[in-house]
């Protein structure tokens, strides 16, 4: 996945790559409590860096902007608001809206994203709330009960069906790339727009979703930007027309995009250049960390450079041997270096550290298929679309290797199945066209002929196809 870290850093500027500082340095790369940032409230509004404690005890820190010392902050009166005994824990500001949290077994952290608990949201989505973290004997039903007596309609916010849209794109519905798609710039704060932007990412090369991001990259919020330039990246190789639109936000006023775009553009970014020499930075910042050994690998794979490549995803598994994204990543360098049974050998590793993940038994196939072994092809990609029946080009394959094995009726089944899930894509029925016609079935052939012309009229090999076939 083409994620990377964007650094920041202090206000002494010191590892700022042309060693001067720039106003852009101190742009925010992520809102906590995005409504409270979007209305001016900052980390030193409510924390005193100096004695590392907040500026006013308990509620009265909150209470400095809700009994309406701040204009743009709503007016809370506690006793009508919390319904819970003045005196009792249930009572404080935090309690509801900031839970803590262990994190690494050892820190307990106050939750910043500074959220309202709605318990229906757990009992649709799973999402904890805050209710049931202190009345862990009662359930999300009875916590979702008296919520709606105590606040009634204005329970009905427009964060929920927000919540909805963010859930159903992380899971793949197109009800929610609909969502999203009509959420952005209508009032949100831009840091939502942002979240939308990255959950488009999967959609990007849809022409709506495309023209959507694309609108999105002259967005007067910097981070906006940024997620645009990441969410059409994936797609700039081999799409002259999108590098184009991304070129410019090179030398965009904020280094977070331009070191976005010079990701994006990584083939092609002139090393010397402003954004070359930050992306180079940025990337030589992160190299302690396996992550950045891959992310160092990835620059030098698409430059081209595979012997610089391999030691960074070599030096990246023996840091972290258990990571199947890592061995991944290094089996794919290894197969483009002709190194195929190392490769391989990766795969398998990789598949014995997380068997759910359809990708790496269907990576696993294409590398078995490099040293010819078609029976483990075909049993990893049978592993593939067993996890992942979505997995179009696991389905193509799939029929590939069941036809080279004897295996027709297997393949055109395949084949129909690759299609249903990835209608777009012309060799998917020119591939059955191939198969059908040496079965004989001739009418079956042709359809799939021209369905494949249909999908791309300059496809000559199914245009021969169709020719050869008899009327």
């Amino acid at each position: 996945d083409d994620h990377f870290a964007l650094v920041t850093v202090d206000e002494s500027g010191t590892f700022h790559p042309d060693g001067q500082v720039h106003d852009e340095d101190y742009e925010l790369s992520a809102f906590l409590g995005s409504r409270m940032h979007a209305a001016g409230v900052r980390c030193g509004d409510c924390h005193d860096p100096h004695a590392a404690r907040p500026r006013l005890a308990g509620d009265a820190l909150c209470m400095r902007c809700h009994s309406g010392g701040f204009p743009k902050a709503p007016v809370i009166v506690p006793a009508a608001h919390t319904f819970h005994r003045p005196e009792g824990p249930g009572a404080r500001c935090t309690a509801c809206h900031m839970p803590q949290t262990t994190f690494m077994q050892r820190h307990p952290r106050h939750d910043h994203g500074f959220t309202v608990p709605d318990p229906v949201l757990t009992q649709e989505l799973g999402i904890p709330n805050a209710c049931n973290r202190c009345h862990v004997e009662q359930d999300a039903a009875w916590a979702a009960d008296h919520v709606a007596r105590w606040y009634g309609e204005r329970r009905q916010r427009p964060a929920r069906e927000r919540t909805r849209a963010v859930a159903a794109a992380r899971r793949g519905d197109p009800s929610g790339r609909d969502a999203l798609l009509g959420r952005l710039g209508t009032g949100d704060p831009p840091y939502w727009d942002a979240v939308a932007v990255r959950l488009l990412a999967r959609w990007a090369p849809e022409p709506d979703v495309r023209r959507a991001l694309l609108g999105l990259l002259d967005h007067t919020n910097a981070l906006v930007r940024a997620t645009a330039v990441t969410s059409l990246g994936g797609g700039a190789e081999g799409d002259p027309s999108l590098a184009t639109a991304l070129r410019p936000r090179l030398g965009d006023p904020s280094r977070n995009v331009r070191v976005a775009a010079a990701w994006a553009l990584r083939r092609e970014v002139d090393p010397g250049s402003r954004a070359g020499r930050e992306l180079a930075w940025m990337l030589a910042h992160a190299a302690y960390q396996p992550l950045g050994q891959v992310q160092l690998g990835v620059y030098h794979l698409d430059r081209g450079d595979i012997a610089s490549a391999l030691p960074h995803f070599a030096r990246a598994v023996a840091w972290d041997p258990g990571s199947a994204a890592v061995r991944h990543e290094h089996a794919v360098a290894l197969s483009l270096a002709g190194r195929s049974a190392e490769a391989v050998r990766e795969l398998r590793e990789a598949v014995r550290l997380e068997p759910a993940e359809a990708e790496y038994h269907f990576k696993l196939g294409l590398a078995l298929n490099e040293v010819g072994d078609l029976p483990g092809v075909r049993t990893a990609l049978e592993a593939a679309v067993s996890r992942d029946p979505a997995h179009g080009r696991a389905w193509y394959n799939l029929g590939l290797v069941r036809d080279a094995l004897g295996d027709p009726a297997g393949a055109v089944e395949a084949l129909y199945r690759a299609e249903s899930v990835a209608p777009g894509d012309p060799a998917i029925p020119y591939a059955r066209a191939t198969v059908q016609a040496r079965q004989g079935d001739l009418p079956a052939a042709r359809t799939a002929a021209r369905r494949a012309l249909e999908l791309n009229p300059g496809f000559t090999a199914a245009a021969d196809l169709l020719r050869q076939l008899p009327p």
